[in-house]
């Protein structure tokens, strides 16, 4: 039996309370536009244009048949929890919107994040199959990710399986890579004007692959707004018996109101199902969410949510026979912001001891054209046992064109190694002395990373470069199915270097970016070097801007690499295997119509063989991939 109501039965009546609500509010009339207000420190720091309405046709397009209908101008979103620090390299921060989205070509949160300088991913497979990032050699406990503030806390693992953390219906993506615990804060859907909206994105390739994600939200539904997404990719992948897809769906509606106040339901799932005899043949994550926000006076906004989430695994195997369930989440934030100032609270209480029993959160800074600061602190409470952690870092225009920054990141963090049981089994003696599967336990460590550094601006061309020192008392396993049950080793501390650039080219449009990292040790998820460039050209044609091309030709890869392998996997009996240097070139390509995108993708097009995170987990040879993009507003 499970641990509380099922999702069914938790969404049914969700529904239901959220029909009655809407009939019984009328939303009165008004307009919300919101912008993100961050600015980039230097010209590191990643620019993202902002989805808008359909641009103008060009004259060459041929004439232009209008709607019948005029668009409506009134629509709502929820006040927007502003706050953080501005993106750059300077302050370990990058952001995706819906167009960089969809440029990158991206179908997991793995792949979007992968050009992040010093980022390590760590994949089981090819779709389907376990994936997770690492950076500074993280294992356990180093990432977070908040989905409109609601935590995606891990149910598989000390790190949530990122083959369960879709992207469709999300807008914006906040990357904030830090020494101690990495933050990924996913934006949903905007709506950025009165008329619906829909989203089309597909494509097929190679090891008979196919994808698709779909948007479709209305503004102005049922007395306030609708939105649904779905998304697929699925693939026969690389070898015997590699097959594997994703399937997902979310679904939110909102009531408004005015612009300063709303109440949103929302609900996700994301399954997987693989092939592999390694890993679970099919699970599913689900996730609803009630919450409630509210801009109390301009600038301040407070918000209360409820949700649960819920772990399913269908695999005829005994080593799943008790593995799901079901936990809940409960918390408030508020956040302010004015003249460069921003603060941000925010308490999470769980329900589960096996979970963190509470964690509260807090994070302030300023930024202003010459300066800024920031800085974070964490409680939390591990059955029993409190843990804290705390980050600080500022940046400084020491002249024109010179930047230098800083940061420290230090605590002790806690994660649970391997998933929570949906019923707990009970010995019968003296008929049955067969071992019982192990529960989760919770593992700490403490960390520390400091980082300083400057960058360098001059006709264009920007470089910047970071001195590193890590310690930490133990290195952690990720607690997911490619390295559960694999014991903890001793830490030690490290030194090492990291820089970025951009450069120019002759050709106006085209420049070369391009990152490395290297250190005088190695460790687990930390290979010696870590390195990654790429020509990028964008340019718009046309005076309405109604063609544009977008292409890059890059290359990834580190050097040999320790990692942690589960207990009886291939290459290893539970503890640090080494799997071999990692190189993989790749090749983007898109064109944009007015709001249609066509694109070319291929990756290790120079087929490089035996590509792998994890020993006996061989990726895809090579795979190449072909579709659209299309936005349509009707």
């Amino acid at each position: 039996m499970r641990l509380g109501p099922g999702p069914h039965a938790v969404r049914s009546r969700g529904l239901a309370a959220l029909v009655v609500l809407a009939v019984a509010w009328t939303s009165p009339a008004g307009a919300q536009v919101r912008t993100d207000p961050a600015q980039a420190v230097d010209t590191v720091a990643v620019v993202v244009p902002v989805p808008g309405p359909v641009p103008v046709p060009d004259s060459a397009v041929g004439p232009q048949v209008e709607d019948s209908v005029s668009a409506d101008t009134i629509y709502y979103n929820l006040p927007a929890i502003e706050g953080g620090s501005p993106p750059g390299f300077a302050t370990g921060v990058w952001i995706w919107d819906r167009a960089e989205i969809m440029g990158s070509g991206a179908n997991t949160l793995a792949e979007l994040v992968a050009e992040v300088p010093g980022l390590i991913t760590l994949l089981g497979g090819d779709f389907g199959t376990p994936a997770a990032i690492s950076a500074f050699g993280t294992g356990a406990g180093g990432v977070r990710i908040l989905r409109d503030g609601f935590e995606v806390f891990p149910l598989e693992g000390g790190v949530a399986d990122l083959q369960r953390v879709g992207l469709g219906g999300i807008t914006r993506v906040r990357f904030e890579r830090s020494g101690g615990e990495m933050l990924i804060e996913l934006t949903s859907h905007e709506h950025a004007e009165g008329r619906a909206y829909s989203l089309i994105e597909a494509g097929t390739g190679q090891l008979d692959t196919n994808m698709f994600r779909g948007l479709y939200a209305d503004p102005t539904a049922l007395r306030g707004s609708l939105a649904l997404a779905l998304e697929r990719v699925d693939t026969r992948g690389y070898g015997e018996n590699e097959g594997g897809n994703r399937t997902g769906v979310w679904f939110r509606y909102q009531l408004h109101r005015s612009n300063r106040a709303g109440l949103a339901f929302e609900y996700r799932s994301m399954g997987s199902e693989t092939q592999v005899v390694d890993y679970a043949a099919s699970i599913r994550r689900a996730d609803w969410t009630v919450r409630g926000r509210m801009e109390v006076v301009p600038g301040l906004v407070a918000e209360a949510y409820t949700g649960r989430s819920s772990h399913d695994v269908e695999d005829i195997r005994a080593a799943y026979d008790f593995e799901g369930g079901a936990r809940s989440q409960h918390g408030v934030r508020i956040a302010g912001s004015r003249d460069g100032l921003w603060a941000r609270g925010e308490y999470r209480l769980f329900s589960d001891d096996r979970l963190p029993a509470h964690r509260l959160d807090g994070s302030a800074g300023f930024d202003s054209e010459r300066f800024g600061a920031s800085a974070r602190i964490a409680q939390a409470s591990w059955q029993g046992t409190s843990v804290g952690s705390y980050r600080g870092g500022a940046w400084v225009r020491a002249m024109e064109g010179v930047t230098l920054f800083g940061s420290w990141d230090g605590g002790t963090y806690a994660a649970r190694s391997g998933p929570p049981l949906e019923v707990v089994p009970e010995p019968v003696f003296p008929f049955d002395w067969s071992p019982l599967p192990p529960g989760p336990t919770v593992a700490a460590t403490e960390r520390t990373v400091l980082r300083l550094g400057g960058s360098a601006s001059l006709f264009g061309a920007t470089l910047a470069a970071a001195a590193l020192r890590t310690d930490a008392d133990v290195h952690l396993p990720l607690g997911l199915e490619l390295d559960r049950g694999s014991p903890t080793v001793p830490g030690m501390e490290r030194r090492g270097l990291e820089a970025w650039g951009s450069l120019p080219t002759p050709w106006r449009s085209l420049k070369l970016e391009g990152s490395y990292q290297t250190w005088d040790e190695d460790g687990p998820y930390l290979p010696k070097q870590i390195y990654q460039g790429a020509f990028v050209f964008r340019k718009t044609y046309l005076e309405t801007g109604n063609f544009e091309l977008w292409w890059s030709l890059g290359v990834r890869g580190h050097d040999p690499m320790d990692v942690f392998v589960a207990t009886g996997a291939p290459g290893g009996g539970g503890g640090l295997v080494t799997v071999p240097f990692y190189q993989s070139w790749y090749g983007r390509i898109q064109a944009r119509i007015l709001t249609v995108r066509l694109f070319l993708g291929w990756e290790n097009f120079t087929i490089r063989r035996n590509l792998q995170n994890f020993p006996g987990r061989v990726l895809p040879l090579t795979r190449s991939f072909f579709g659209l993009h299309w936005d349509l507003w009707n």
